[in-house]
């Protein structure tokens, strides 16, 4: 039996190894809040040509939305807090609850699930096999569809595979990668999948500062605490009147 003190000891250098094992593994693909512009054209499995566009805005430590335009159906977003999730469906905003099983549905006809929207919101990764400098296996902690993410290196792959359930696997080839507002993003991507090819790329990205407003941000948080950095304060003011009003005023009077 070990002594208490070594075992202190052990135990001590298993979780620093642990720890430095799992820095080396990307935690989210987009780290600070983004409005994030991607398109998608594939050839989907009944070998008909698909597409669709998607702005997705990011808060780290809120919710995450995903405005989804498909061709051949009405727009829906994709909201989801990291425990919960939801779609709002066409102008009359009807919603459906999802489970953490429906995220293995497709997203209309393409490849795509919404699980990969998921992955993109909240995916957090565990490296598997840390001592593997050249590839890390990536686990995907709450993915409902993919179990591992194999990157041929980090932190800017120009190859990652992806396998997951029924033995799927899907290959992504990233051509270029590229700095928007501070955040490394691949620029244009091409997925290869059993029976289904397409590409991907990042038409925009800019802090999502820059949208007037956002009014989804205020309807949930995600589990983790909000720093006061993201808190919405609101502030009181006495609203100013218009000289071009106060002007009518005094010809009124006269």
């Amino acid at each position: 039996m070990l002594r208490p003190f070594r075992f202190a000891l052990l135990l001590s250098a298993m979780l620093t190894a642990v720890a430095s094992a799992q820095s080396l593994c990307p935690h989210y693909l987009v780290s600070s809040p983004m409005v994030v512009n991607i398109e998608g054209r594939f050839i989907n499995v009944k070998h008909s040509r698909v597409s669709m566009d998607v702005e997705w805005r990011h808060h780290p430590e809120s919710i995450d939305t995903f405005f989804v335009n498909l061709a051949d159906r009405e727009q829906f977003k994709f909201i989801t807090t990291g425990i919960s999730r939801h779609i709002e469906l066409g102008k009359n905003k009807i919603k459906r609850q999802l489970g953490m099983h429906h995220l293995k549905e497709n997203i209309g006809e393409t490849p795509l699930k919404l699980d990969d929207l998921e992955l993109l919101a909240n995916g957090q990764f565990v490296c598997k096999e840390a001592s593997d400098t050249s590839a890390k296996n990536l686990g995907t902690a709450f993915s409902m569809t993919w179990w591992s993410i194999m990157p041929d290196t980090l932190p800017t792959p120009q190859k990652v595979v992806m396998r997951g359930a029924g033995r799927e696997t899907r290959i992504f080839t990233i051509g270029q990668w590229k700095v928007f507002s501070g955040e490394l993003l691949p620029t244009l991507v091409s997925l290869s999948g059993p029976n289904y090819q397409g590409s991907i790329w990042i038409r925009s990205a800019y802090p999502i500062q820059a949208l007037e407003s956002d009014p989804l941000q205020k309807r949930a948080t995600k589990t983790r605490p909000i720093p006061e950095l993201f808190l919405k304060i609101p502030v009181k003011r006495k609203r100013e009147i218009p000289l071009i009003l106060k002007l009518n005023q005094e010809l009124l009077r006269e």
